[in-house]
């Protein structure tokens, strides 16, 4: 008798717990729906669309260092059996649309999925082939002087090839880079958060596979808990002065404000601006500073171009830190195909299939 009771009370605490965890993800799916129909009414429209030039699945995009309201962009990697895109494209836009189309082929690299662009301080162009299309321990950065108008190609000998693995030998996913503090910053995209690492000047060698340094982690904040889940950094930017940084998501843009280089910009001010959120119709891949700094410029896998207003951020939290980041020894290692890897790529499978709901 004793038993049977024991059970019935147990029956009633699993069905009193999966209907607390059923209304949880009513609530969850009804706030992050709230968040899909505001963005799609608040977040800016397409000015122009960069298609009809040829430019397919634009992944980054930079502000030229010498020619006057000039965009350096780059397409994404091809299915198998496609012909590879291993060129980039310089052009113009305005009210009237995109003008002074250029496209420059770049010798002896490989585009196994080209993330970001982003530029030095010395002239040069650094495009990131830092996808996860293969299953990969090393990543590249091709590092070169930024083409003139004209140019039709950049040879082989005049492009460095920059190796590199993250620590412990991970196998990440990074669609965002930016230059600052002499060093490339490389933004993993993880649904969620991202994780910044950086490669150093002063540290890289040509010759040999280099190690990024680990500097930090930002939990998403602009959104519903489940909105931010199912959210990833895909591009980024940083001021000329290199105190404020921005990376878009798929829903929106963050940035940071530091007061001091070389300090971790996780750790400043942060603002955000939501974005027209549905990956299917809008799928950020790319921001950049326009020159005179009052407003970003987004593209778009489906060529469409945005302009958004500094202006119109709003803050989400006060500076929390202004210390120095310091150099860090980190080790080589670890399971690249483990157990971790698998989860990872469960959750991966299930977000995307929540995703195809919400935006049903």
């Amino acid at each position: 008798m004793l038993r049977k009771k024991n059970r019935h009370i147990f029956r009633k605490i699993i069905l009193i717990f999966l209907g607390m965890v059923l209304l949880f993800l009513i609530y969850q799916y009804r706030q992050v729906r709230k968040e899909v129909l505001y963005n799609r009414v608040n977040g800016p429209k397409a000015i122009v669309n960069m298609l009809d030039m040829g430019i397919e699945e634009s992944s980054g995009i930079i502000l030229s260092g010498d020619k006057k309201d000039y965009y350096w962009t780059h397409g994404d990697s091809v299915d198998y059996g496609e012909t590879p895109r291993t060129s980039i494209h310089g052009f113009r836009f305005d009210s009237d649309g995109i003008r002074d189309h250029h496209e420059i082929f770049l010798d002896g690299v490989t585009n196994l999925d080209w993330g970001d662009i982003a530029k030095d301080k010395n002239g040069n162009l650094i495009v990131a082939d830092t996808g996860d299309n293969l299953i990969r321990r090393d990543f590249v950065l091709y590092r070169f002087k930024e083409p003139k108008l004209g140019q039709e190609k950049v040879e082989k000998n005049d492009i460095d090839k920059i190796t590199f693995r993250f620590p412990m030998g991970e196998e990440l996913n990074n669609e965002a880079i930016f230059y600052a503090d002499k060093s490339v910053y490389i933004l993993n995209k993880e649904y969620g958060k991202t994780i910044m690492y950086r490669l150093m000047d002063k540290n890289v060698d040509t010759r040999r596979v280099n190690i990024a340094d680990y500097i930090g982690e930002f939990k998403f904040l602009g959104g519903s808990r489940l909105g931010n889940y199912m959210d990833a950094a895909t591009g980024s930017d940083v001021s000329m002065d290199e105190m404020t940084m921005v990376f878009n998501t798929y829903k929106g843009i963050y940035m940071f404000k530091r007061n001091k280089k070389n300090t971790n910009f996780f750790d400043g001010e942060v603002y955000y601006h939501p974005l027209k959120w549905d990956f299917r119709i809008n799928q950020y891949e790319a921001v950049a500073f326009t020159k005179d700094e009052k407003n970003l410029v987004l593209t778009t896998e489906q060529g469409n171009v945005y302009k958004v207003a500094i202006d119109d951020f709003k803050k989400l939290r006060d500076a929390e830190s202004t210390e120095i980041i310091k150099e860090k020894l980190v080790e080589v290692g670890g399971d690249r195909k483990g157990m971790t890897y698998r989860i990872k790529h469960i959750v991966y499978l299930i977000q995307v299939a929540i995703m195809n709901i919400i935006f049903r």
